[in-house]
């Protein structure tokens, strides 16, 4: 079987000739790409697509969206960038939001340094900014990470999380979530149920697109954050839409790569067929061989390696343990894929993919 074969048989209650091994290299990748460090033969379009070829292990990250998306007429975006900061401003007739990132070179990433909603005023901006948004079907893009993808990989529709959740990552930032929350509940309120019906659209756009079965609610879900807010803001939102999605013949996916208690716990209830980047023990709250006891019996499971394990003081020896005690205690129940929990970080060892790769060969068939 091929290793998109051995996804698909898996989330279709099969048994595949082998356990699928997938995982996301793009930050190890882009990382890499923006110093030059990046070997000659992994350069050039689709360069990551030759490592996963390579290695052995399955794509489906990044996917793609079914649509793009458009501001208001009335709503002008501007963005400069001096001295590594980013500032991002969205002027609108009746004010304007400003966002600060700061790129840093040591994790070779981008951090928020001031979010675009500060107080209560500023939600009937992003209201305004929301209720003028357009999402726009855009279905040749999936199908050319299909083609890109081939035999190595799944092509995944993205989706954002939750309003609540979109809130709070996108715009807000945990802390003043949680005081606006505690302060503002109404006006909070307000600005969800706004994203929540402008998501409708681009749900609806999705689910229509037959360019793939597959779709990844973007959540990045994490207990100690925002596994609290789950039964009051998420679940019911999940739950219609994940319905909604199965009714246009889609399986549905959830990112959580964060702590697992407190909301691997509950996302079964809502009928989503698979969590993704689930990270255990060393990195994450939960020992390896409580993730099923914990997550319940049926839905699927996409992770077990923490990409924290690729990098120091981590080694090629704990991680070979590590893998061969996933694959001992969930090579057996059908409901379990290997993946990188999240993701490798730019000090990661990339060759241990191949290491992992071929443990899955010797010891994952069936």
């Amino acid at each position: 079987m091929t290793l998109r074969e051995r996804i698909e048989a898996v989330f279709c209650g099969k048994t595949p000739d082998t356990m699928v091994w997938f995982g996301d290299l793009t930050y190890w990748y882009d990382a890499h790409s923006r110093t030059g460090g990046l070997p000659e033969k992994w350069r050039g379009e689709r360069g990551i697509g030759k490592i996963h070829r390579e290695y052995n292990v399955g794509e489906y990250v990044p996917g793609c969206r079914a649509y793009n998306t458009l501001e208001g007429e009335k709503v002008r975006c501007e963005i400069s960038e001096d001295k590594g900061v980013s500032t991002r401003c969205w002027h609108t007739p009746i004010g304007t939001l400003k966002e600060k990132s700061e790129f840093s070179s040591v994790s070779m990433s981008w951090g928020i340094l001031e979010h675009a909603v500060k107080d209560a005023a500023d939600l009937r901006i992003l209201r305004y900014i929301m209720e003028n948004r357009q999402y726009i079907p855009c279905p040749e893009e999936i199908r050319k990470i299909d083609r890109a993808y081939g035999d190595y990989g799944l092509p995944v529709l993205a989706v954002p999380g939750t309003p609540v959740t979109e809130l709070n990552k996108t715009w807000v930032g945990v802390m003043e979530l949680c005081y606006l929350l505690a302060d503002e509940k109404v006006e909070v309120e307000k600005t969800l149920d706004v994203i929540s019906e402008r998501q409708e659209r681009l749900m609806r756009i999705t689910g229509e697109d037959s360019g793939s079965g597959y779709v990844m609610i973007c959540e990045n879900l994490s207990g100690d954050t925002m596994g609290g807010y789950f039964d009051d803001y998420m679940r019911e939102y999940l739950t219609i839409h994940t319905g909604k999605l199965h009714s246009y013949g889609k399986k549905v996916m959830i990112h959580i790569d964060g702590a697992l208690r407190g909301a691997l716990d509950k996302i079964a209830v809502t009928g989503i067929d698979c969590v993704d980047a689930v990270t255990p023990k060393p990195a994450g709250d939960v020992e390896l061989e409580n993730l099923r006891r914990t997550a319940g019996p049926d839905i699927l499971l996409l992770g077990g390696i923490p990409g924290a394990m690729f990098a120091p003081p981590f080694d090629k020896v704990y991680m070979e343990k590590h893998v061969r005690e996933l694959i001992r205690l969930y090579k057996g129940s059908g409901k379990f894929m290997l993946g990188i929990a999240d993701q490798i970080p730019p000090d990661g060892d990339i060759t241990l993919v191949k290491l992992i790769s071929g443990l899955v060969e010797e010891y994952g068939c069936y």
